[in-house]
């Protein structure tokens, strides 16, 4: 656990499913839009919490007692050349956004870094996610390839970009 301010960083419970969807409900254009066929559910969530390890955990960011944020460190590839690479997804209430919390999270991600054992970090961002781009950008991660059209439902289509960063 990890105590800044009033916000504490530590990691995910079972019982932070509920807010851990809300926040992405709240966050992502494709689960809010309410077209997607395999829109996520509470139930994906358990799964996702149930499926973390020392080495990929989920993080939540609480302030003063209720879930602002979320981040998960995921394995990048299930080939064993690939177990320093993680997948990295911040997710933060709209009305938190802009307040320092992500950086927050991933300055606690840096500086755990070597217990997570990740020596790249990858992370899939959609191209009409200007401030995303930007918080990645000002962590030093740089454009490492670009998806055409692959985020689609009935209404968007969109590419998405691979942004990355080695340690």
């Amino acid at each position: 656990m990890f105590v800044n301010q009033s916000r504490v960083i530590r990691l995910a419970e079972l019982e932070d499913a509920p807010a851990i969807l809300e926040v992405f409900q709240r966050c992502d254009q494709f689960a809010s839009s309410g077209h997607r066929q395999d829109n996520i559910k509470l139930i994906d969530v358990l799964d996702w919490l149930e499926n973390v390890t020392d080495n990929h955990p989920m993080l939540v960011i609480e302030e003063r007692g209720s879930v602002i944020a979320w981040c998960s460190v995921e394995p990048f590839y299930g080939l064993p050349a690939f177990d320093s690479a993680c997948e990295i997804s911040f997710y933060v209430s709209p009305n938190r956004q802009r307040k320092g919390i992500a950086t927050q999270l991933f300055q606690y991600l840096e500086m755990n870094r070597s217990e997570l054992g990740f020596t790249h970090l990858v992370a899939y961002i959609y191209a009409s996610n200007l401030e995303s781009q930007g918080f990645f950008t000002r962590q030093g991660f740089d454009q490492w390839g670009l998806l055409p059209n692959i985020a689609q439902n009935e209404q968007i289509k969109e590419d998405v970009f691979i942004l990355g960063r080695e340690f």
